[in-house]
């Protein structure tokens, strides 16, 4: 991820970050540029979900594609 400071539009550098949730962190960032050295404080947080995760799945579902063959799975997942 690259940062730009928002004074002199150089590349700033993450020094930290403070996690403040399992969605929101805290990015403790510093301007790269010697003549500006602005430092500051950028937000980061979780938007939302494009493609939900495997992890997400119920044990016996992924069980059940895991015996598939890959042309199975394919078959599958394209009818979805």
């Amino acid at each position: 991820m690259r940062i730009k400071c928002n004074k002199c539009k150089k590349t700033a550098i993450i020094q930290s970050t403070s996690e403040e949730s399992d969605r929101y962190r805290k990015l403790y960032c510093c301007c790269g540029n010697p003549m500006c050295g602005h430092t500051f404080v950028m937000d980061l947080s979780f938007s939302h979900t494009l493609s939900p995760s495997a992890k997400d799945l119920p044990k016996k579902f992924i069980e059940k594609i895991s015996r598939m063959t890959q042309t199975q799975q394919q078959n599958f997942f394209a009818n979805l």
